[in-house]
């Protein structure tokens, strides 16, 4: 920068000099500065005092980008024992808010409405030990479309995906990818398998959060089943799809390596309009189905029912939910009509009831054999002391205040 030399006086006289440069070069690497020799100026008498100029105010800083469905580069690097040996994995997810997505949907048979969103991009890496890399895999929004919704994939961000394990009996690593409506509680979510050269074994629907059924997606402990959101999955055999046409799936989860207990909301769904409340979907159980079993203990390597018991107990709000805990062996279910129903892991098909009226009222202390847990139904919540000693089951419990 070039800085002009004022003279002062009735003559002046002006003279060649050199121009003080103060240069400022930065590298990535290295910052450098270099001055040139001063300049020389013969004045009658001395300048006067240079003003300098008031700081400018720093530029605010970019206000962060808000549009629905955009999000910023999202990276998870994590270690995953594959066969014995641990591998890197790194997982990216990015929303690309230059690639718009419009898509038409059927929220209920006849009505057509339009979901808008930004294309997304997951990345898949998997490292060997020694640091080669044995695939880089990427998929795009679409290929989530079928398992998690088209609608509900389009509008939203880029989730980073979540490992959820390496199954060596599958030979693949299973992850879940979460979607959500931008400022909504109506999501969904998918299961994705791919094997170790980076193909796609499957994409499965998992538990959507704020609808659907109660259903985690879980590996059996071995490792030879995987459950989903609607579905058991076994190696080299067909999926077991849980859905029926005349009931819900209120939820599904594992009991043991061999086991499962279904859980079904009986009656078909249809579309009900109310005057003055915006249209929704029902159930209409015929007396036959409020009385039939529509919980089901079933064998994994086979899909055989192997027990039938009727159970009341789950609740919708945003989604089902079957009130249980896992004590000393047991499952316990709660009815808050009834009281509970127990699935011992030894023998998940001979399950129990054991009604409120045959526990006694819990009267403190605690005694030391006892083990408490809470449950929560849906409009009351409940503690339990379990005696873990007893051949057969001793319970006290208390109804907790709100």
């Amino acid at each position: 920068m070039k800085i002009p030399l004022p003279v002062v006086g009735a003559l002046v006289v002006m003279m060649a000099s050199a121009v003080a440069l103060v240069g400022c070069e930065q590298r990535a690497y290295l910052t450098e500065k270099r001055t040139s020799p001063a300049s020389v100026a013969v004045v009658s008498a001395a300048p006067p005092p240079v003003a300098v100029p008031a700081p400018r105010p720093a530029a605010p800083a970019p206000a962060p980008v808000s549009r629905p469905g955009w999000a910023p580069l999202a990276v998870l690097d994590t270690a995953v024992v594959v066969n014995g040996q641990p591998y890197h994995l790194r997982l990216e997810a990015e929303t690309d808010s230059t690639q718009r997505l419009k898509t038409t949907y059927q929220p209920y048979p006849g009505h057509y409405e339009q979901a808008r969103g930004y294309q997304g991009r997951f990345t898949f890496t998997l490292l060997a030990p020694d640091g080669q890399q044995v695939f880089r895999r990427q998929l795009r929004k679409a290929d989530f479309y079928k398992a998690a919704g088209q609608d509900i994939v389009t509008e939203s961000e880029a989730y980073r995906p979540e490992l959820l394990a390496y199954s060596p009996a599958f030979g693949a690593l299973v992850f879940t990818l979460d979607f959500m409506v931008p400022d909504s509680d109506v999501g969904s979510q998918a299961v994705l398998l791919l094997d170790l050269t980076g193909r796609v074994v499957r994409i499965s629907d998992g538990r959507a959060p704020g609808s659907g059924a109660d259903c985690d997606p879980a590996l059996t402990p071995n490792g030879r089943a995987l459950l989903t959101g609607s579905e058991l999955l076994r190696p080299n055999q067909p999926p077991l799809r849980l859905h029926r046409a005349d009931a819900d799936l209120a939820g599904a989860f594992l009991l043991t390596d061999s086991t499962l207990l279904v859980v079904y909301a009986m009656g078909k769904s249809h579309l009900i309009h109310a005057p003055g409340e915006p249209e929704t979907y029902g159930r209409t159980p015929t007396v036959q189905q409020q009385r039939a079993p529509n919980a089901q203990v079933r064998h994994i390597p086979t899909g055989r029912v192997l027990s039938r018991f009727r159970y009341a107990g789950f609740y919708e709000e945003l989604g089902y939910t079957i009130p249980r805990a896992y004590v000393a062996g047991i499952h316990y279910l709660l009815d808050e009509q009834r009281g509970l129903r127990l699935v011992p892991a030894a023998a998940p098909a001979r399950t129990s009831e054991v009604r409120f009226a045959a526990m006694p009222r819990f009267v403190p202390p605690q005694r030391r054999a006892e083990v408490r847990f809470e449950l929560q139904s849906s409009g009351s919540g409940f503690a339990f002391y379990v005696d873990t000693t007893s051949l057969l089951p001793r319970i006290r419990y208390h109804r907790l205040e709100e």
